[in-house]
């Protein structure tokens, strides 16, 4: 059960100026006018410009950046003297009770390990915190469930995804009453926090669709963007070419994808298919992080 923290030509010089932020493009040129594709970049510069600050502040940086799911179900059945539909929606409701108090002194600092061997060490929260956090991610409300009630907390480590690929995390393993299952909460401080709605996405038909994930290649310098777009390329009825455009700060990157679809008219289904593209950045992107014009942290991994 996935829970989300949630969820052309420059204009704006001196802004971009004030957060040090480089554009280059790859591929052909959009469509857009001048005045839309300024507007696109205004919003990257806002996103980037509070990514930067948040790292100015102590959080994220080259350290462990989570992305996507904060919780994780351990075991597959809520077995039979529990209510498992019931226990579903009130764990995404986030309703969970402690009847007795969780420790609140926050363990000595842990570990984060990458798949490549690497490691940085991060700040734990306390159990406390955690749990007000897995509350916290509450995203369905259910006015109709039954809590779930937390019997205890044990200091684990759990795979979670991150802003430079899958991790093993420190975790506050919670037990639950009447269940085998078990709630494993990412249990990292010191993280940027999840930023304020923006406004409405960008629905311009020139636009593309968001980046899913990244990889980057060993020279740190390209980066293979992948979404979901049209299944065949742009010569093709119904078929679509894309192009990648980045900017960067000194502490994350946005890539937005252009999309070129095949003007000719033609009956189109809306099934979509992976596809990639690549930008060329104007320095190794190194310990950024990828995000969107919401300023949400995108995985990044090394290319094979």
């Amino acid at each position: 059960m996935a829970r989300f923290r949630r969820f052309g030509p420059l204009a704006a010089l001196g802004l971009l100026g004030a957060v040090g932020l480089v554009v280059g493009i790859s591929g052909c040129t959009s469509a857009a006018s001048s005045a839309q594709v300024a507007d696109l970049h205004r919003r990257a510069v806002e996103a980037l410009a509070r990514w930067d600050a948040d790292v100015s502040a102590g959080a994220g940086g080259s350290g462990f950046v989570l992305v996507g799911e904060s919780t994780l179900m351990v075991g597959d059945d809520w077995g039979p003297n529990i209510d498992g539909g019931n226990a579903k929606m009130a764990w995404d409701a986030g309703l969970l009770v402690a009847p007795n108090p969780l420790p609140s002194d926050a363990p000595p600092d842990g570990q984060v390990e990458w798949q490549n061997g690497t490691t940085h060490t991060v700040p734990v929260i306390s159990a406390e915190q955690a749990f007000t956090d897995m509350k916290a991610a509450g995203v369905s409300p259910c006015s109709d469930c039954t809590p779930l009630q937390v019997t205890g907390a044990t200091l684990t480590t759990a795979t979670f995804q991150s802003s430079r690929g899958p991790a093993q995390v420190p975790a506050w393993e919670f037990s639950l009453k009447d269940t085998d299952v078990k709630l494993d909460q990412e249990a990292v401080g010191g993280q940027p926090a999840a930023p304020p709605y923006m406004g409405p996405p960008v629905t311009q038909p020139w636009v593309g669709p968001p980046v899913e994930s990244a990889s980057v290649d060993s020279s740190g310098m390209t980066l293979t963007v992948s979404f979901i777009g049209a299944p065949d390329p742009g010569d093709k009825p119904c078929g679509a070419d894309y192009t990648a455009e980045a900017i960067e700060s000194d502490a994350a990157v946005v890539v937005i994808v252009y999309e070129h679809n095949n003007p000719l008219p033609a009956m189109c289904s809306d099934v979509g298919a992976f596809r990639t593209a690549q930008v060329t950045l104007a320095k190794p992107f190194g310990n950024r992080t990828l995000i969107d014009l919401t300023a949400q942290p995108i995985s990044v991994t090394a290319a094979h």
